[in-house]
């Protein structure tokens, strides 16, 4: 079942017109962006209803303006349409969450340990130096909401994907990188709406998936990567909880 929503949080925040020359495209295109950043950083959370008035009157823009980057986001299964309901914000689905970290495990610590059987002096510097442009690149946009800038989740991207670069089956990355780009939302999400968390160390979870993988050390890289997935799981289903505490508490 998909968590119960909570409230939409206001922001103030309006686009600049002037940077953008006031033309309705390049408009919509700053809309589109300010309104991407705010769902994943959880300003609009999972569920939130997104009333094109009320944007509209924030931005200081036209409501076809506000419409047409809704339907873009809906195109990218950041918001969902209605009818007679409108347009809200894509839901956090606890069942596909835990369905498709499972499933992530399975794939991802199969690739690994592939990688890691099969790694060679190549491997280990595409590993290492994905980790280092990871680890040098700006993480938190918002330190207030633990949300990570798009740079940084570019950059992680490509550690994991150099961490199961050695495994010789194509059609095993594949599914890996696949599952991975499924649950972007879902990581993404687990930062602002897991923000309650602050003991976790992403850094050091990442460098120690470089040190098992660069020891050839299979077993323990794939404890490591199944421990690194389920932690961020664990994050939004703590606020899962607390979402529908707090929506069966409200009167």
């Amino acid at each position: 079942m998909p968590a119960r929503q909570s409230k939409e949080r206001p922001s103030g925040r309006r686009v600049d017109k002037a940077a953008d020359g006031g033309s309705a495209p390049s408009l919509g295109v700053a809309v589109q962006t300010e309104l991407r950043a705010q769902i994943l950083a959880g300003v609009h959370p999972p569920g939130a209803r997104l009333s094109p008035r009320a944007l509209a009157d924030r931005f200081e823009v036209s409501l076809s303006v506000v419409r047409e980057s809704l339907s873009r986001l809906t195109e990218q299964g950041l918001v969902v349409a209605a009818p007679q309901l409108g347009f809200s914000v894509v839901s956090l689905d606890v069942a596909d969450l835990v369905d498709l970290t499972k499933v992530r495990v399975l794939i991802e610590t199969a690739a690994l340990r592939e990688a890691v059987e099969h790694a060679d002096v190549e491997y280990e510097a595409l590993v290492v130096g994905a980790h280092h442009r990871l680890a040098r690149t700006p993480f938190l946009k918002d330190p207030a909401t633990l949300t990570v800038t798009d740079e940084w989740a570019a950059a992680h991207a490509l550690f994991h994907d150099a961490l199961i670069s050695a495994s010789p089956s194509p059609r095993l990355r594949g599914l890996a990188a696949s599952l991975r780009d499924r649950a972007e939302l879902y990581r993404r999400w687990s930062g602002p709406l897991g923000s309650q968390d602050r003991t976790r160390d992403v850094a050091c979870e990442h460098r120690d998936l470089m040190d098992a993988a660069l020891d050839r050390d299979a077993d323990r890289a794939a404890e490591l990567l199944a421990a690194h997935i389920n932690r961020t799981t664990d994050l939004l289903l703590a606020y899962a909880e607390r979402a529908a505490a707090a929506d069966a508490a409200a009167p």
